[in-house]
């Protein structure tokens, strides 16, 4: 299938809905996150490093764009970025498929969330407003999916 081109990215990205928008990174990061894994599956450690990179700088992205006049959804969010990204980093250095798989799971359920409020998202059922904060709680340390 043929990817398609700038221009179309381009035009797609500015006009699709914030919430659409950051659903296509999570998918995007969790697309490096499949490679990064393939990878270390394979050996392929300098391989495995690019995947993962390319998926924290998406995390970095992310976090650094939370709005902190929003503390109530943005620390949420903040810590769970940081638990991931700490879990990548893990994984990374010590090339754990253990930390990949967490990071993996962590991430798939903040998706998720994102493609409940999201018009036309695959997994907006009914489209009904979901509040961000309700996606996790962190307790101890230890994050809590509902």
């Amino acid at each position: 299938m043929k990817q398609p081109g700038p221009q179309y990215l381009k035009t797609m990205v500015e006009t699709a809905s914030p919430v659409r928008n950051i659903v296509a990174l999570y998918e995007k990061c969790l697309l490096h996150l499949t490679r990064a894994r393939k990878s270390l599956a394979a050996g392929e450690i300098a391989g495995k490093a690019e995947s993962l990179r390319k998926a924290m700088d998406i995390l970095f992205y992310l976090d650094n764009t939370l709005d902190a006049a929003e503390p109530e959804a943005a620390q949420p969010l903040h810590e769970s970025y940081q638990m991931i990204l700490a879990q990548l980093s893990v994984a990374n250095s010590g090339n754990s498929p253990e930390a990949l798989g967490l990071a993996e799971k962590w991430l798939t359920g903040l998706l998720e969330a994102w493609q409940g409020i999201a018009p036309g998202c695959k997994k907006n059922r009914a489209r009904r407003e979901i509040p961000v904060k309700t996606a996790c709680r962190i307790r101890d340390g230890v994050v809590d999916w509902k």
